[in-house]
């Protein structure tokens, strides 16, 4: 044996000694060593990786370099045209770990036709992109369920975060445990009185009895991941589980068969209950992924007004309509592809892209994006882009990325068990083996018993109950403490990073600000009459700045007789003799009324002016008021770095930032440019937590480590937050953290504490010291220790 740095020649596998060799070259093993003989041999090492001999030694499992692999379904992709594929997504049931989101990837990405294949197990999500030429959904489907799990689309409305399947296995379960841990009490009585006659064998031939449901029914599902991990060498909770359940079981029967009462039929019990309800917490507390991915792939738009060369108009699918093609929008019609106007105007609601509401002024030769609401006037547009080429598109796709890269981690409890539990079985079975070299024996069984004994203790006390319970009961208790605050939350896994951020970032509109224009000022310098003339001449416009003057008029509207709204500029009526002009400062210049300069200042808010036959009457401003929790929000999140970042102008961004104390702040931030400045501040190291309310925050939302959404937030931003804020009260944000951060080190006590409480149980069941009847017992109670240190979440949050 020799030291070596080298890659394996073949298979580029890293190996730290060469154990074997052929013409002085370094293999990791014999079969990689037998395969390049013969491929020498025939003298095509040059390109040995398109070469039959090594596909099929690949194919057979001769060769296993995962690396390996994906580079032959790359080539293997090259001579398949995949420009007409198709993507489905797939809510997979009956997922236990991450061992089985990695099973589904690897067996479908073998089969032609399948281009990528995402399945991600905090989500029970799967994206699968494939050509229906070479393979159906059908047979993907079909593929899914014969490894065991529960494909359905995402089209089909789910009743409840549970699985009845689930629920009702739990509840057997814990049934049979219960009852099976009565019967146990005189069995452990016996073990310190021999004289209690026939009731101990008795009452042990009732557990097994007992056992048997749960047995075959409960513990099915982690009997079926065991055999289907098994089968790729996937090993996982489940491992541990099986062996030691079994093993447990076996074990019991035997000592029925020859007359002993000590079985462990209630261990066995109590550990799948016990698994079971970690999957219960676990099904409650996942992020709805489905619900998000529904809601992008029903709000994009399908079909547009079309105009075609004879002038007829028609609605046509949007596949039907390419650039250079007339699409026209009505009033309260969205725009559903990038253009310019070529005929007619209209005031445009661009929040959906920008999150302020003020209307925008169009007109011929201006461009207009998708997504943008005409709420005044018709417009003829000339499309300029492809449906996958508009921004609107790009902020779909964008937030579809994020939304499975951000829920695509491993979890703690799931990266120690893959070293865990194959370091169980190599003790057990050192243990065991020990037992039989050495002749061990404790007196009564023979070496071979005693180390069946010992085999069985090792893996009962460190069957992983406390461990598979310890995260999903925490979360569980913080989900529900925080839901009990207002804030629900829909992506379990932002609970890791919740109270660790070193940057906030605040939407303006909607989040700091309350997201609707009021009054402030000016209406007071008017008399009862011009009330009514004002509310008169405003009743029938749906313009946001005449909504919110309406609302603040309480009064009865005089009747004009006739009014015109100039989409964009203001509205005119005349009323007897009278001309009443009400709108911006232009366009009463435009109606031959001139404005002074020392009356059009209007600081941070929006001015409107009311006028009659040439004379100013009033200005009235109006401005989107600032909650009055944010007033000292940077304050209370002095821990942070806070940023005001917005759509809105300069001016009127820096006059919020300086009243709410941020100290930085960016203004006429597009939706992605929000999103690239948290990926900024990400790529230095920063934990950022977001905190928006609209269409436009959606790609913020889901790039941030934590993404909140309030109450008054769109339906999008609220499908792709991690926690929705269902009270309008901000300063919720300094508790939220608080009870985050307990919560997270009360995971990180049960997690210390069942390791080493293990580790402890299984050094004493290797020397012999902890029988199984006894480490039956402890596994109980180190459960039962994580259960009580769960419940001070619930007294701290009080």
């Amino acid at each position: 044996m020799e030291t070596n740095n080298r890659p394996c020649t073949l298979c580029q596998t890293a190996i730290r000694t060469t154990l074997y060799s052929h013409d002085q070259l370094p293999f990791c093993c014999t079969g990689c060593q037998t395969v390049y003989s013969i491929l020498s041999a025939q003298n095509v090492v040059a390109h040995f990786k398109d070469h039959p001999i090594f596909k099929q030694a690949l194919q057979c499992g001769l060769i296993s370099n995962p690396n390996l692999i994906e580079e032959i379904r790359l080539n293997r992709d090259k001579d398949i045209d995949f420009k007409d594929y198709s993507k489905i997504y797939l809510e997979i049931g009956e997922m236990w770990c991450p061992s089985c989101a990695l099973l589904i990837k690897l067996v479908l990405e073998k089969q032609l036709g399948i281009k990528q294949c995402s399945v991600d197990y905090c989500t029970d999500l799967a994206s699968i992109e494939f050509t229906p030429f070479l393979i159906s959904k059908e047979k993907i489907i079909r593929i899914i369920e014969q490894l065991g799990y529960r494909p359905i689309s995402i089209q089909i409305e789910r009743g409840q975060a549970v699985s009845r399947s689930l629920a009702l296995r739990f509840i057997v379960a814990a049934f049979f445990a219960l009852n099976i841990m009565m019967f146990s009490y005189p069995i452990y009585t016996s073990y310190f009185h021999e004289h209690m006659d026939e009731y101990p064998l008795l009452f042990a031939w009732l557990s097994l009895l007992g056992s048997l449901p749960v047995m075959t029914y409960s513990a099915w599902p982690i009997w079926k991941r065991f055999w289907n991990g098994l089968r790729v060498g996937i090993w996982g909770m489940e491992s541990l589980i099986f062996m030691g359940t079994f093993s447990a079981f076996i074990l019991s029967l035997v000592a029925l068969l020859t007359g002993s009462p000590y079985v462990y039929f209630d261990s066995m019990s109590v550990i799948i209950a016990f698994v079971l309800l970690g999957k219960i917490f676990e099904s409650k507390a996942k992020f709805s992924a489905k619900d998000s991915l529904l809601h992008l792939v029903k709000a994009m738009p399908r079909r547009g007004r079309k105009r075609d060369a004879t002038g007829k108009e028609a609605f046509v699918p949007l596949k039907e309509i390419l650039p250079g093609d007339l699409l026209i929008v009505l009033a309260g019609e969205k725009i559903v592809l990038d253009g310019s106007v070529q005929e007619g105007e209209g005031t445009c609601d661009e929040s959906l892209l920008t999150g302020e509401s003020i209307p925008v002024f169009k007109k011929k030769g201006d461009l207009i994006l998708a997504g943008t609401l005409l709420q005044q006037g018709h417009l003829a547009i000339k499309v300029t882009s492809k449906p996958t080429e508009t921004a609107l598109y790009q902020i779909y796709e964008i937030v579809e990325m994020d939304i499975g890269r951000k829920t695509d981690a491993i979890s703690l409890v799931d990266r120690i068990v893959k070293w865990f539990v194959p370091t169980v079985l190599f003790l057990g079975l050192a243990s065991a083996c020990y037992c039989i070299l050495s002749h061990t024996s404790d007196g009564a069984s023979t070496p071979f018993q005693t180390a069946i004994l010992r085999f069985a203790a090792v893996l009962l006390i460190s069957c992983p109950c406390a461990i598979g319970i310890a995260a999903p009961l925490a979360e569980s208790y913080v989900i529900t403490a925080m839901a009990a605050m207002g804030a629900i939350i829909r992506n379990r896994l932002c609970l890791r990073f919740l109270g660790r951020e070193d940057s906030v970032i605040f939407d303006k509109t909607g989040t700091i600000t309350e997201g609707k224009f009021t009054v402030c000022e000016g209406l007071e310098k008017l008399s009862f009459t011009e009330h009514c003339q004002l509310k008169g001449l405003i009743a029938h416009s749906n313009h946001p700045l005449s909504v919110a003057i309406n609302s603040a008029l309480l009064c009865v509207p005089s009747c004009f007789d006739k009014i015109e709204e100039v989409a964009g500029k203001g509205i005119k009526g005349l009323l007897h003799d009278d001309l009443f002009l009400l709108g911006s400062e232009l366009f009463l210049k435009e109606n031959h009324l001139i404005i002074h300069s020392d009356e059009s200042s209007d600081g941070w808010l929006t001015p409107v002016y009311f006028a009659k036959n040439r004379n100013l009457i009033t200005k009235i401003l109006l401005g989107d008021r600032i909650r009055p929790e944010s007033l000292t929000l940077s304050c209370q999140l002095n821990d942070m770095q806070s940023y005001l970042v917005s759509g809105d102008s300069e001016r009127v961004v820096a006059s919020v930032a300086k009243q709410c104390g941020f100290t930085f702040w960016r203004a006429r931030q597009l939706p992605l440019e929000k999103r690239t400045f948290i990926d900024q501040l990400q790529s230095s190291g920063k934990v950022v937590l977001m905190i928006g309310d609209g269409m436009n925050d959606a790609p913020a939302l889901t790039t941030a480590d934590v993404g909140i959404a309030v109450m008054t937030a769109s339906d999008m931003s609220v499908q792709v937050s991690d926690i929705l804020l269902t009270k309008p009260r901000l300063d919720k944000l300094v508790f939220l953290r608080k009870i985050a951060k307990f919560g997270r080190k009360i995971v990180y006590q049960n997690l210390f504490w069942a390791f080493f409480y293990n580790c402890l149980g299984i050094g004493l069941a290797m020397a012999g010291l902890l029988t199984p009847l006894f480490a039956t017992f402890a596994m109980m109670v180190s459960s039962l220790i994580v259960l009580l240190n769960t419940y001070r979440i619930t007294q701290n949050s009080g």
